[in-house]
């Protein structure tokens, strides 16, 4: 796979982490509600802890994907 395929690809791939992520953290939520009865705080607890564990996620993706490039473009001879 040509390197602008693979970027591409990384980028298209971060618009599925922070739903991913939202969603697995309701669902254990949701799931911790129903065991204890407490509907809808835990809910809501554990999915704004999805929120912010996707945020990380998409921020250490990019960071990754940054540096990918910038080594990439350091290898380049000549003008940019």
């Amino acid at each position: 796979m040509s390197d602008s395929r693979r970027f591409i690809a990384d980028v298209l791939s971060y618009g599925w982490s922070l739903p991913a992520s939202i969603a697995a953290g309701a669902g254990m939520g949701w799931l911790l509600d129903r065991f204890l009865g407490t509907f809808p705080i835990a809910t809501i607890a554990v999915g704004f802890l999805g929120l912010g564990a996707g945020i990380r996620q998409l921020y250490v993706e990019s960071e990754k994907l940054a540096a990918e490039k910038d080594d990439e473009d350091d290898g380049r001879k000549g003008p940019r």
